[in-house]
């Protein structure tokens, strides 16, 4: 049975990255991320939503967000996962984690990927 994530069973992983080497599903991704971070005024780069950014460099871009957010107020970051629609149950695991910020950015990018993922497939 293909690895799926904890959020649905809809659509494996593997396959889930698999759409990150079409550019269009790779912007439409960061367009959906900015969407929802720009909520908290934490921004990405200028060209964020219109040039493709690679897996790792958007993870790192949210890192970095995240821990802006985490030094200026740590409850608005539990408001941010609900407008993701990162389950609390999953935050909070994460958040004894070591490697927290890794995690939690890789959680958020492939959240995000799978909202454009039904977007795409089922309106």
């Amino acid at each position: 049975m293909a690895e799926c994530d904890n959020m649905s069973d809809l659509i494996p992983v593997y396959q889930l990255i698999e759409y990150f080497d079409n550019e269009a599903f790779v912007l439409k991704t960061q367009q959906q991320i900015s969407k929802d971070f720009a909520k908290f005024n934490l921004l990405f780069p200028e060209n964020f939503e219109n040039i493709p950014y690679s897996k790792t460099d958007i993870e790192e871009l949210i890192k970095i967000n995240i821990s802006d957010m985490i030094k200026q107020d740590e409850t608005r970051l539990l408001q941010l996962m609900y407008t993701i629609d990162l389950p609390e149950k999953e935050f909070l695991h994460l958040t004894i984690q070591n490697d927290f910020l890794d995690l939690l950015a890789e959680k958020i990018l492939r959240r995000e990927a799978y909202k454009v993922f039904l977007r795409q497939h089922f309106t």
